[in-house]
Order: C-alpha cells, then structure tokens, then sequence
C-alpha cells in the first residue's frame, strides 16, 4: 500500500522469505500481470536463512485505484513470509496469509484522525470475483472510484480477477468497512502514516487481516516492551451487541474493564498501561489491534505500529521468523509471547531454553503467563518441549521514529464459522467437539483441556500453521 516519500528518497519494499524446513526449498516470485515493473526471482531457503526480494517501487498502490500489481509467491514445501513497506523514517511490516487460508468476509482497521489518510487493498486470488466492499458509518468518508464518489454506509460493488490489486483510501476512518466477496480474497488494511497518541512523529500502519471466519473470542495481550506512555487498542466486531472483558494486572495489581461493541463493523478504542498484562473475552468472535503509540521524546524511541493480536484459539507450537532491517541501520527487537503459565521452562528459543533470569507475569483468571526477551537480528525459531504447548508469539521492532510489528505466525482454522459435532479422527484438523479448539488433546487418556472429557479431539498429523513448516 501507499507510504510517505521524505526528503525524494523512495525506498523499495521488500519480502523477506524463510523457511522452518531444513531441507533446501525452491523458491519462485513473479508478477503475473505486471511486465512493467517486473519480478522475476528464483531461489532457496532452508532453515535459519532468509531471502529478501526486494519489490520495485512502482507495486505500491497508489491512493484508490484498481490494478494488476499482484505477486506471486510458490515454493516446494512451506515457506514463511513477511511483507515490510518502508520508506525513511516510515515502516511497518505484517505476516503474509497463504492463499489456501483466506477467506470471503473481512472488517478492516485503520487508526484516526488519519493525518493523510486510511487505506486498505484486496488482492484477487481467481478470475471473476465479485467483491461488494460497504464503507462504515463514520464521517468525513469520501472514495472516489471510477467517475464515482462514494461516502459512509455506501457500497463499493467490482469485480476482480486472480493478482488484481484494489486499493481504496479516505481521509476518514476507514475501520469497519465490511467487505464480502463471492471467492477468497486477501486483505491488507492500516494508514499512509499517521500520529497515534499524542508526539508529532508519524509512521506507516499495515496489517494482513485474518478472514472473519478465523477470529476469535479468546485474546492475551502483552504491553509494548521498555516503554512507559501506554499502547492503544480497538476491538473490532463481527457482530452486533458484542460484550468484551478485559482482566488482567499492572505491576502486581488487579484491572478490569467491561465494555459493549454495539454494532458488528463497529470497534471501542482503549489505551491502556505499558505495564498491563491482560486476558480479552468476549461473547461473539472479534478481532483485536494493538497500536504502538508515537514517540514523545529522544529517549522513547520508538513509532506507531499496528499489531494483529492472535486469538488463543488460533495459537500454534512453533514458529519460524525473522527480523526487517531499520532504514537507517538495525532495530531494537524483541519476541512477545504468551503460554500456558504451567509449560514455562519449555520455552525453546533457537534451540535453547530461556535463561533462568526471565521474567514472567501471570495473567490472572487464566492459566497463561506472558512475557518479552531482547533477539538480535535475523532468522530466530521458537517452539516448546512438549510439541502440544500453543504459544501465542509477536515480532516488535523499535528504533528513532521507527517501529515495526506483526504476529510471528498463527493457526487460521475457521472456528466460529458455525459447528456441528463430528467423529474424531487424530490430527483431522477439526474442532470436533465445537470448544473453539483445534486437536488440543495429546490422546493420552487424559482430559488435558479440563473439559470433562477424554480424547475428544486429539492431535497427530501437524496443522498447516502460518509461521511454520
């Protein structure tokens, strides 16, 4: 999506592309319908080395408009990816979705007042799709698209073919607008550059979105590590009358807020403590966007970023994952995480456990514990001793009037697109007994989720996990 050029320095976008598997995996980028620019690459991977491709300038979507700017990323055996749009002093990155996991209905977010302005692009992944895109109800909203100008509560009705790219813009807050399409579309969503908070910096937002059919009504949130003004929230909803929790300590002491999302579409907006650890529950299926908040001095460096907060429900066992690179040298990096509170010493952090010195806060009314370590740059792996401990994982970086952030990998099952109880077999992939879990038993003859029941929906076969071979 669009970024802001300083000082007529246009920096190139990049895709950086690794993999967990340790064997050599053939790695294809083009541009099928783009020949002017063009991308062509061709190269391997394997486990603890990553390629970074770096994308022509001109791929970047301009304002609203419709396009063929698509590429195409295919390899042998799984790969992970990362997408950074950075120009000077404006960068965020986000964790690319495989085509097999997208979906057909998004809400999309973005952060207001929105300095230049909102944006969110849909990626055409089959020929002749239809997408019916309804702005949201907020003022100030103005698109114009072929010959049309189109304003709040208003629909956007195109058809879109395989690596078509369409990217609508508005002053106005964007956050909510619902878009539906007839076959699996991608979805990146966020800000050209925006202030979020109260400093005078600004930085690029962007996020790949989970389809609806794989958030979540289950979240852990960890605060943005060694900062002390606070980090912003909005939860979005998927339907109406939506009631959310929020529980959890700062600095030893218990907080709690209660809050309804009236319409689904609609999203609440809270800024919280840099020291809150906290578990988010609601009644229906939601998402939640962590925003690192503008810097406000020399010695708080850091920028806005927007974060996709992974649901518990969609939390895997390791993850593959590596660091962008800052426009003016390194960042500062840090691994977010959250697990079960009682599989701690499990931590495998590049084939080592965690030293004995990390510190972990316990999220109360649950059996979770989070926490942050310091990585250096590069290609890291995370997983757990017991290969069914989920851990929850985000990747943030920070440096002057920079910042980046995006989960290092999840699980995408569709689990409040609706159950029905099925006959288990091991490692099937389903959410058999309709708990909003995926294969959380060991088989073992044990109730290892506390549920009551034995074996109800065991692992065995490993989930096609995003951030993972």
């Amino acid at each position: 999506m669009e970024n802001k050029i300083l000082n007529n320095t246009d920096y190139k976008p990049e895709i950086f592309i690794t993999t967990a598997s340790t064997n050599l995996v053939h790695v294809n980028v083009t541009s099928p319908k783009s020949q002017h620019p063009q991308i062509n690459a061709q190269f391997t991977v394997t486990r603890g080395i990553v390629h970074r491709v770096v994308v022509d300038q001109d791929f970047r979507l301009n304002q609203t408009e419709l396009s063929t700017k698509g590429i195409l990323i295919s390899a042998d055996e799984e790969v992970v990816v990362y997408g950074v749009n950075r120009e000077l002093w404006s960068d965020d990155g986000y964790l690319a979705l495989p085509t097999d996991v997208l979906g057909k209905e998004y809400y999309t977010v973005s952060y207001s007042p929105s300095y230049y302005y909102c944006e969110f692009a849909v990626i055409g992944v089959h020929n002749h799709t239809r997408v019916h895109i309804k702005l949201p109800n907020h003022p100030n909203i103005t698109v114009n698209f072929r010959g049309h100008v189109y304003h709040k509560n208003q629909w956007i009705n195109v058809t879109i073919n395989r690596f078509s790219t369409l990217e609508i813009n508005s002053v106005g807050d964007l956050t909510g607008t619902h878009i539906i399409s007839s076959k699996p579309v991608g979805v990146i969503s966020g800000n050209k550059k925006t202030i979020v908070g109260h400093g005078k910096s600004r930085d690029h937002l962007t996020e790949m979105l989970l389809p609806v059919q794989a958030w979540g009504k289950n979240f852990a949130t960890v605060p943005i590590p060694d900062r002390h003004v606070g980090d912003n929230f909005r939860f979005v909803a998927s339907k109406d009358n939506t009631h959310v929790s929020v529980s959890g300590v700062i600095d030893g002491k218990p907080f709690t807020d209660n809050f309804v999302i009236q319409h689904a579409g609609g999203y609440v907006q809270k800024h919280y403590s840099s020291k809150l650890y906290s578990h988010v529950n609601s009644d229906q299926p939601m998402a939640v966007y962590q925003f690192s908040v503008t810097q406000t001095s020399h010695a708080d460096q850091a920028d806005p970023s927007l974060i996709t907060i992974p649901p518990i429900e969609q939390y895997a066992a390791d993850y593959t994952f590596t660091t962008p690179q800052y426009s003016q040298g390194q960042y500062h990096n840090y691994f977010m995480f959250v697990v079960d509170s009682n599989q701690t010493a499990g931590l495998i952090l590049d084939g080592k456990s965690l030293p004995q010195s990390q510190t972990y806060v316990h999220i109360p009314g649950t059996n979770l514990a989070a926490g942050y370590v310091n990585i250096t740059a590069g290609t890291h792996s995370v997983s757990h001793l017991n290969p069914n401990t989920v851990i929850g994982g985000i990747l943030f970086g920070k440096a002057g009037l920079e910042s980046y952030g995006f989960p290092v990998g999840l699980l995408t099952q569709p689990v409040n697109s609706g159950c029905q109880a099925k006959a288990m077999t091991p490692g099937d992939e389903v959410d058999n007994d309709c708990d909003g879990e995926v294969d959380e038993e060991d088989c073992d003859g044990k109730d290892n989720d506390s549920d009551g029941k034995i074996d109800e929906d065991c692992s065995g076969a490993p989930l096609i996990v995003i951030g993972r071979k």
